[in-house]
This record gives structure tokens, C-alpha cells and sequence, in this order.
């Protein structure tokens, strides 16, 4: 039997917001640690990044990563080292696997990356 866990809203750790993100992290990641919320298996990193309309993350790597984002709401566009580029609407999910090496920039919307 599996047991799931579930985590309170009010227990996310929250990072200090910009102009243009906030991040709620569900594990230790960036400039937050805690040794009881390191990870679950394989599963490292579990964000809610608000990303503030007109803005986003600018190109940068990742690698032996698959990444998947879930459009909340607005639009979240993508574009990476490898020729592809999308815009998805609220309620698309998008899948990236990163293997050996891509960069990748998301904008605009609010997302869960």
C-alpha cells in the first residue's frame, strides 16, 4: 500500500519575492534547506513559481533533469537551445527532458515549473 502525504499550503517554504516571482518550494532548493525536506526518491525539486505576467526566466541549463510545467493560468511560453518554441495555454502541461545538456527560457503567465 502506498501512503501519501499531504503537504499544507501553509507549510511551503516561501522565497523572498522579486518584481516578478515567488516561489513556493515543497523541498530544500535555492536558498532554502531543511534536512527533513530533502527529497522524495528521485524527485528533487518541486516548485510553485508565480511569475508575474510579461516576465520570466531567462535562458539558462539544465541537465539530467526532466522538467514539466503546468499552466495555471495566463500563458506560458517556451523556448529552447534545440529550435523548439511554444506559447501554451492555461491547462497544458509541458514536458522537457534535459539529458545531457539544454537551456531553456519560460516567460510570461503564471506557472508551477
Amino acid at each position: 500500500m502506498v501512503t501519501v502525504d499531504r503537504v499544507p499550503h501553509s507549510s511551503l517554504h516561501v522565497s523572498k519575492p522579486t518584481w516578478w516571482l515567488e516561489s513556493r518550494f515543497h523541498f530544500s532548493f535555492a536558498d532554502y534547506w531543511d534536512p527533513a525536506r530533502e527529497n522524495f526518491g528521485v524527485l528533487r525539486v518541486l516548485n510553485d513559481d508565480l511569475v508575474k505576467a510579461g516576465a520570466g526566466f531567462g535562458a539558462h541549463p539544465h541537465r539530467d533533469a526532466e522538467i514539466f510545467s503546468y499552466v495555471v493560468t495566463g500563458q506560458l511560453s517556451h523556448a529552447d537551445s534545440m529550435g523548439n518554441k511554444e506559447a501554451l495555454p492555461r491547462g497544458c502541461v509541458q514536458y522537457m527532458s534535459a539529458g545531457t545538456g539544454v537551456v531553456h527560457s519560460v516567460s510570461k503567465g503564471e506557472v508551477l515549473h
